[in-house]
């Protein structure tokens, strides 16, 4: 679940994206997901029930962001504590192997007290009855007034979150406090124009092609990458052909199609154009293993000068705000005569960034509550991105976030070479600016309004702007919200391992140029064992029960 590089804030913009991640102790409209800014005046401090003399050790077992420290003496934890009457003792393996550490960790039957659950939106809970705390009396009696503010102002997030057979909620979830949609590309448009050529004019696969060939004759290699391997590169490309690797809500239809097969036509697009892309070598070749570091150096090198992103990435493209660097997006068109078209962004992320889980035998379950509605209140949030006050930031009404980092590596503080004074340090030298530990993402650090100084709000809003613009040509729709009992999941992954597997391992051979596409009927045909007519009827059967 985030999951997306600038150097300011918390020295890695990946971690502000998110897709998967304003209000204090209340939820109020001046910091909502219509404003850009966040409110000037130090939000009021959250209600806390009675802290305890002596703070219990709380073991804590989370993600982290690759490359920064995380440690149970950073200041982020230490001062949460402080704050909250609780001392933290946080382990966290790497990234790559929590799942890993997960599965050891619950085997061994020795849970920590709380912890980020799997990364899916679904695992919770299924294991939730048996072995985490239910936070629906926590709700109903006022140990969770500014989580439940959360829930009232985006309902979809309780409905999401409860347990499909019990009714109750077993985990804390992330809220996106912001309007957003998964995918957008951008590129140097600066590049485009020295070839008399325009992002705005990019409206067919063939005018994508010469752009794409006209940045090649300018950097003599690869134009275009990606990260996190297939799953996540398939995500970001597909979007702009309208078709998916399973099931995909189709919005004129209203329900549910199996997209490689009931979009057969657009899908085998899609391969045909990426197998065009790696071929003519504007696709880097080492697209499937390339890790974020080296990605996000080639954008912001200009090596790679088309970037297939996350809304909300182009500063990768620009991240010293050269002046005669003009980044612009490339919305989609229609394709085949469809207009493509994806889910808008939920108001919560339990997915990538998945939810906080209090284990039902911890003996500080009431310390826990306390500490995490605290990450849902003004103050918490506002501690989590961005610090303590005068020691890492300063509030100024006249920017678009409401902030000034003057205290850390930020714009305001690099000059002109690019540098910083020497022994400053970052934000995520501390432990904060991270999606981690916050319950809410507001709008100034989805859309990086961080990162521009009074003055800027047009550079600012460059990607609410955008949003709005992909909404008007009809490239956002509302997903249905579906619940999965534990069987349901189990069936699905029973289907869908294999499905999966069948789909990464053709496509990836199509795209290469290992297997002809002459081979593509056969690929097709091949979809009839792999019981997509069973998995297309769970799909809409489910969706026909939650419209009832």
């Amino acid at each position: 679940m985030n999951v997306f590089r600038n150097k300011l804030a918390g020295g890695t913009l990946a971690a502000l994206l998110a897709t998967s991640v304003i209000a204090g102790c209340s939820s109020n409209s001046s910091n909502g997901s219509d404003s850009g800014a966040a409110a000037s005046a130090k939000p009021s401090a959250p209600a806390v029930s009675a802290v305890p003399k002596e703070a219990p050790t709380v073991t804590f077992m989370t993600a982290w962001d690759p490359g920064l420290p995380i440690s149970s003496d950073l200041p982020v934890f230490v001062e949460w504590g402080k704050r909250t009457g609780v001392k933290f003792e946080v382990n966290s393996p790497p990234r790559d192997s929590f799942v890993e550490k997960m599965n050891i960790t619950l085997a061994s039957n020795e849970l920590p007290d709380m912890m980020k659950f799997f990364s899916d939106d679904k695992s919770f809970n299924n294991y939730g009855p048996d072995l985490f705390v239910p936070l629906d009396d926590y709700l109903k009696n006022g140990k969770l007034p500014n989580l439940a503010k959360w829930l009232k102002k985006y309902p979809d997030i309780e409905k999401r979150m409860r347990n499909p057979v019990d009714g109750k909620i077993y985990g804390f979830p992330l809220v996106q406090d912001f309007e957003s949609a998964s995918s957008l590309w951008y590129v140097r448009n600066d590049m485009l124009k020295k070839a008399g050529l325009d992002a705005s004019k990019i409206q067919s696969v063939d005018d994508l092609k010469k752009a794409m060939l006209a940045l090649k004759e300018q950097t003599g290699g690869p134009v275009t990458s990606t990260r996190l391997g297939y799953t996540y590169y398939n995500w970001t490309t597909q979007t702009y052909f309208g078709v998916g690797d399973g099931m995909r809500y189709e919005p004129t239809l209203k329900k549910y199609v199996f997209s490689p097969v009931d979009e057969e036509k657009r899908y085998k697009m899609w391969v045909e154009f990426e197998r065009w892309a790696y071929e003519q070598k504007l696709l880097d070749p080492n697209f499937l293993t390339m890790k974020d570091a080296e990605l996000f150096a080639g954008y912001g090198s200009g090596k790679y000068p088309l970037e297939r992103e996350q809304l909300g990435s182009a500063p990768q493209l620009n991240p010293k705000n050269d002046p005669n660097i003009d980044v612009q997006p490339i919305f989609p068109f229609k394709v085949d005569g469809y207009m493509p078209s994806i889910g808008r962004g939920d108001h919560f992320n339990i997915g990538y960034r998945s939810p906080v889980v209090i284990n039902k035998k911890s003996k500080h379950i009431d310390d826990i509550i306390r500490a995490m509605d605290y990450t849902y209140s003004d103050e918490g949030i506002e501690f989590f991105y961005l610090g303590k006050e005068g020691e890492t930031f300063t509030r100024d009404s006249k920017t678009p976030s409401g902030y000034r980092l003057d205290k850390v590596q930020s714009v305001w503080t690099m000059d002109a070479n690019g540098k910083y004074p020497d022994g400053m340090k970052k934000l995520g030298d501390y432990g904060y600016f991270t999606w981690w530990l916050t319950g809410v993402a507001p709008t100034y650090i989805r859309y990086n309004l961080l990162n521009f100084k009074e003055g800027q709000q047009q550079q600012a809003f460059f990607d609410i702007d955008n949003l709005k613009k992909m909404d008007q040509i009809g490239f956002l729709h509302t997903n249905p919200i579906l619940l999965w009992t534990k069987e349901e999941s189990a069936k699905l992954a029973e289907i869908g391992t294999p499905l999966n597997t069948y789909i990464s391992e053709n496509v990836i051979k199509f795209i290469l140029g290992q297997k002809p596409m002459t081979d593509w009927d056969s690929f097709i045909a091949g979809f009839k064992k792999l019981r997509v007519d069973e998995l297309g009827k769970m799909w809409n059967d489910k969706l026909a029960a939650s419209n009832k």
